[in-house]
């Protein structure tokens, strides 16, 4: 533990927990450091179980709002902000005196209005996390940035905004942006893969997380085999099938601003004319495609897969997965795939980053931040349309299982996420953030 003198730090969410990495780690940080941390969130998921099992940190679990089928949608909305400003204003207010208030931005209604008026009346720090801004999300759901919702919205976001007494954000590019828009100063707290993703030497717990998975999700009822692994009972020892299928892992909100159609009409291409001269063995499943993630579009594109498409060699998997599997899975993968298009230009997906500490290179949709995370050639490859993904996947797989090119990739991660250490969470955060913290309030 480093010090603080036991402070308080409230950390603020108006979502799921369990699918708030950085929030997370805020959390644990916090609580390492010496800090009491209350976290005042949904909890529709569970968090990691480092979190879970911390003494200082104690989660204040907010009801989620259910929607009505039968009201429209923008009384729906209205009744959404009702709800969610009252269960955090009640929990805010009740639990135990905070030295700051530490905020998670999108969402911003009611989130920013509510937490300010809080820390107003509770005299703390109140401090706002841009991971990317609300309003732009919105634009997409109303398919204009012209609608009066969006305007509101944004005049909300920076209004409550400005009133902020520090700002963490995720990018360089953010951080001009914040200047330039609203003349707000805020500390570039770039994303770092937590301590849970790194790589796996041992083919014996990826056997063993394989074994797990393909009793939901392959046809194999052999006790020692798995379509990627094989133990020898004679030598007792494990080892990675030469004839295993290539394994890409992506993961998805399924919104509109992650376009999963791109991948499909990427991969179909690839499957029909590129993966048998990519892999010679004679098994069907050449390629298994794991898609982790939970929203709106996920059905919509399941039955697409299933109905419109009639893949050869390709097998898609949609697994659940605990918050313990995930990070293996990724350590278990050859390529990672990010589909985040970036509804503002100026956010960077955590996903990757999760990616890059389990040293799995990533091929990324290309925007304008997104070359602050992904190296061409370095730890990745970027593409903006499915004939530059096919030619991302011919590049990085040719000659599979051995790829030389991707093992580079793989090296420069080991070397930059696992041997570097001020590339890690931890360290970034005492950094750039202890301090904020820190202070006395005013």
């Amino acid at each position: 533990m480093d010090s603080s003198d036991s402070k308080r730090v409230c950390v603020c969410v108006l979502g799921d927990i369990g699918h708030s990495p950085r929030m997370q780690y805020h959390s644990l940080s916090l609580a390492r450091a010496g800090f009491l941390v209350d976290i005042v969130a949904n909890l529709e998921s569970q968090p990691h179980e480092t979190l879970r099992s911390n003494t200082r940190i104690q989660i204040h679990k907010m009801a989620s709002f259910k929607v009505s089928k039968f009201l429209p949608r923008f009384l729906n909305y209205i009744l959404k902000i009702l709800f969610t400003s009252f269960q955090m204003f009640f929990n805010l207010m009740f639990i135990a005196k905070p030295d700051c208030i530490l905020v998670q931005n999108p969402p911003s209604v009611p989130s920013l209005p509510i937490v300010w008026l809080v820390c107003r009346l509770r005299h703390c720090k109140f401090i706002i996390d841009w991971h990317n801004y609300g309003f732009t999300l919105m634009a997409i759901q109303m398919s204009t940035s012209e609608h009066f919702l969006v305007r509101f919205y944004r005049k909300i976001e920076f209004y409550f905004g400005q009133k902020s007494d520090f700002n963490f954000c995720v990018s360089k590019s953010m951080q001009e942006n914040l200047k330039k828009k609203v003349k707000l100063d805020a500390i570039v707290l770039y994303d770092r893969p937590f301590s849970i993703f790194k790589p796996i030497e041992s083919i014996e717990a990826k056997h063993l997380l394989f074994k797990k998975l393909q009793n939901d999700y392959f046809d194999i009822e052999c006790e020692d085999v798995t379509i990627f692994t094989r133990y020898s009972r004679d030598s007792d020892e494990y080892c990675l099938r030469l004839d295993r299928p290539i394994i890409l892992i992506s993961s998805t909100s399924w919104t509109a601003d992650e376009d999963f159609q791109l991948l499909l009409d990427a991969l179909y291409e690839f499957d029909q004319k590129h993966i048998e001269k990519i892999i010679r063995n004679q098994n069907q499943i050449k390629l298994v495609c794991f898609i982790t993630g939970k929203g709106p579009m996920k059905s919509y594109y399941m039955e697409k897969i299933q109905n419109d498409y009639e893949f050869k060699h390709t097998r898609f998997v949609f697994p659940w997965l605990t918050a313990e599997d995930y990070p293996k899975l990724l350590a278990s993968a050859d390529l990672g795939i990010c589909l985040h298009k970036s509804s503002s230009g100026f956010d960077l997906p955590m996903k990757i980053l999760d990616m890059f500490g389990s040293c799995l290179p990533v091929c990324a949709f290309n925007y304008p931040s997104i070359s602050e995370l992904v190296v061409e050639n370095f730890n990745g490859c970027l593409f903006q349309e499915p004939s530059g993904l096919i030619q991302c996947l011919v590049s990085l797989l040719e000659d599979f299982p051995q790829c030389s090119h991707l093992n580079r990739m793989r090296k420069n991660l080991y070397d930059n996420f696992q041997t570097n250490f001020r590339n890690q969470w931890h360290h970034n955060w005492m950094e750039k953030a202890f301090h904020i913290f820190n202070e006395e309030s005013h």
